[in-house]
């Protein structure tokens, strides 16, 4: 057993029920786990590199009582991550409990553990969303594992350490694409070089994949065609496909079509570029294009490239055959290494139409996620996305890493487009870093682009971010300051949005100015007469005035609100905390007990045993009190709720004080 909802023994069957109290709410994976191999069997033209595997089986030895790690170095091409690959899969029998891949890169570590999680059998509602509490649930679950880990494109020793397993007998490979010198110091991380292929290995890779009939039939001319290569897999492998699909090619035409290119080994890409059709041409300078790790959808080619669906799979399916790109699962496809250097030099201006599209369509889809009107009042004609609220909100969560990377090169007005977009991604916390730091780069962005309309929302996003963090002097500087501007801009609508924000900051820490500012909130509500926002704004208002008032705000509310689920449960929360306020515990209790049984809704679930554990330490029932306590910490917990967490510790430490 363990605290923090996380199961790390053995069990047929495990419950939970919201009747039982003391911490025992586990959260193992979902179902029975099978090993994952998902590092698979290396390319039959795999070849060389004898010594380096002989190396790392070395290293796991030396370390066979804790976790080995090794960093795989090389020049880009030169086949690290096949080589991780290669010696996990020739020793899987040592990790019985799954050898895991996964590519790092500039991907954020919280989706990087979530795969591994997913892949360890747990479930997505089942993952907290915080990268402290994935790391441990990650950590947790590997604890008595023995597992292989291959790391692609590890950039820091800090994405490493976050999802380094913790059982005696595994083996973290590392292929580094960044500084990791922290690992060498505190987890003694051995390196291991990875040399030019030799002219035999080399051979071997050509052998393999054109045929050996093939390559005997010009024996002179191959040594001409290994010197191009350099002993680089990655123009190998390209240069053998281009030799097994192109029959009617000697390999004398080949290296006189690369000489014709310029005759170093990058030629060898140029070569294998001009082979391609228009289409395949078109893809293959968006994968160069592209701002984030590469890993592009069929939907984004086909939006950018103004290609129909058939043309962008024969596409991929050309480019797969050529060895210039691989798929990275859930049909999307990533260019790597020396060939995505290539690519980025055939790419002019795909990039700026990439960022573009990322900017314009991620807008279009978070309108579809909640509507806030954004778009159409800073860009009116914007469209609106067709896709369904359930489809809408997949789609950020898997192109949200490419949204972030897309605001590094983008326009002003895209950076605001962008910042806008990761809204619906952000407001469910978990990423109060990324949130604070997309939104400063918003708000310089609007800045420059003159519009205080959108600074003034920027600016209230960045004053959310602020109260995630509890950070409550920004917080009330950045709502302040939005609504300065949104006044001076004209926009009521924006200074709604920042007066509502700066109220719940006050709320959010007791301030006698909450009731003040909320109901000028709702004055301004009022103004625009928008019923919705008038129930919001009441909504919100009754979390700070005496319960008379604040029953009647409720139904106010709820009459407009109550079809939402997510507001349904806050009214229910607010009516549970005014009948707490107003002494009738016994309705406080049952309407706090509704709102704990709901599925998800955690924060405002958090807040009801918040509520049960006050009610029973009022009624002098401590156990209880720690029972509700213990429940309400170990939602927070399991779903990245760190401030509350540490609350909900302070409060059961007071607890014991007075005992």
């Amino acid at each position: 057993m363990s605290d923090g909802n996380f199961f790390d023994g053995t069990a047929h069957t495990v419950f939970q029920g919201r009747d039982v109290y003391g911490g025992v709410h586990f959260h193992p994976p979902a179902g029975p786990v099978v090993a994952p191999a998902r590092v698979l069997e290396p390319p039959r033209h795999y070849r060389n590199n004898e010594v380096q595997l002989g190396e790392l089986g070395r290293i796991h030895d030396e370390f066979a009582d804790g976790v080995a790690v090794a960093i795989v170095l090389g020049a880009p091409g030169s086949g690290r991550s096949t080589l991780g690959q290669c010696w996990a899969y020739r020793n899987r029998e040592r990790f019985p409990d799954g050898c895991f891949s996964v590519r790092m890169g500039r991907r954020a570590v919280t989706d990087v553990l979530a795969e591994l999680l997913e892949l360890s059998g747990h479930k997505a509602e089942q993952l907290p969303a915080s990268l402290e509490a994935r790391s441990a649930m990650w950590q947790r679950w590997s604890g008595d594992k023995k597992i292989a880990l291959l790391l692609d494109d590890a950039t820091s020793a800090a994405q490493v350490r976050a999802v380094m397993p913790t059982g005696a007998g595994s083996m973290v490979l590392v292929v580094e694409a960044g500084g990791l010198a922290e690992l060498r110091r505190r987890h003694s991380a051995r390196d291991v070089r990875l040399d030019p292929l030799t002219d035999e290995a080399a051979l071997g890779v050509l052998t393999e994949l054109a045929g050996a009939e093939r390559l005997t039939e010009e024996p002179g001319r191959l040594a001409a065609l290994l010197e191009i290569c350099g002993g680089s897999a990655a123009e190998l492998t390209v240069a053998g496909a281009m030799l097994a699909e192109a029959t009617e090619w000697s390999i004398e035409y080949l290296i006189g079509r690369i000489k014709r290119k310029g005759g170093l080994a990058s030629a060898v890409f140029d070569v294998a570029y001009d082979r391609l059709v228009e289409g395949s041409q078109a893809c293959y300078r968006a994968f160069g294009a592209h701002p984030g790790d590469g890993d592009l959808a069929p939907e984004t080619l086909m939006a950018v490239l103004s290609l129909d669906l058939d043309d962008v799979q024969d596409a991929l399916r050309q480019l797969r055959r050529a060895n210039l790109i691989e798929p990275t699962g859930g049909g999307r496809y990533r260019m790597t290494g020396l060939t995505r250097l290539h690519a980025a030099k055939k790419a002019g201006g795909l990039r700026e139409t990439l960022v573009a599209y990322y900017a314009a369509t991620g807008l279009a889809v978070a309108e579809r996620v909640g509507a806030r009107g954004w778009n159409k009042a800073l860009w009116p004609g914007f469209p609106v996305d067709g896709r369904s609220a359930e489809a809408a909100r997949g789609w950020l969560r898997v192109e949200r890493g490419n949204l972030v990377a897309a605001m590094e090169n983008a326009e002003p007005e895209d950076v605001c487009r962008l910042a806008l977009a990761l809204w619906p991604v952000h407001q469910a916390g978990g990423r109060t870093s990324e949130m604070i730091a997309v939104n400063e780069l918003g708000i310089r962005a609007a800045q420059v682009w003159g519009s205080k309309v959108a600074e003034s929302v920027l600016r209230t996003q960045r004053g959310f971010a602020a109260r995630q963090a509890r950070d409550w002097d920004t917080a009330y500087t950045e709502f302040g300051r939005a609504a300065e501007l949104a006044r001076e801009a004209g926009s009521v609508t924006a200074e709604a949005s920042a007066v509502e924000g700066l109220g719940l900051a006050y709320v959010d820490v007791g301030a006698p100015e909450a009731e003040e500012t909320l109901r000028h909130n709702l004055k301004v509500a009022e103004r625009l007469g928008i019923e919705r926002r008038i129930a919001v704004a009441e909504m919100h208002l009754a979390k700070v005035v005496a319960p008379a008032e604040a029953v009647g705000l409720l139904d106010s509310a709820e009459r407009v609100l109550g079809s939402e689920p997510s507001n349904r449960v806050k009214i229910l929360l607010w009516r549970g905390r005014t009948a707490m306020a107003a002494g009738d515990l016994d309705v406080a209790v049952e309407l706090f007990a509704r709102v704990a049984e709901e599925k998800q809704a955690y924060l405002e679930r958090i807040s009801a045993h918040r509520g049960l554990a006050e009610i029973a330490r009022t009624r002098a029932d401590v156990e209880q009190a720690r029972a509700y306590a213990e429940d309400g910490l170990n939602i927070a917990q399991l779903r990245g709720y760190t401030a509350e967490a540490a609350e909900f510790m302070e409060w059961l430490a007071r607890l014991d004080d007075h005992r």
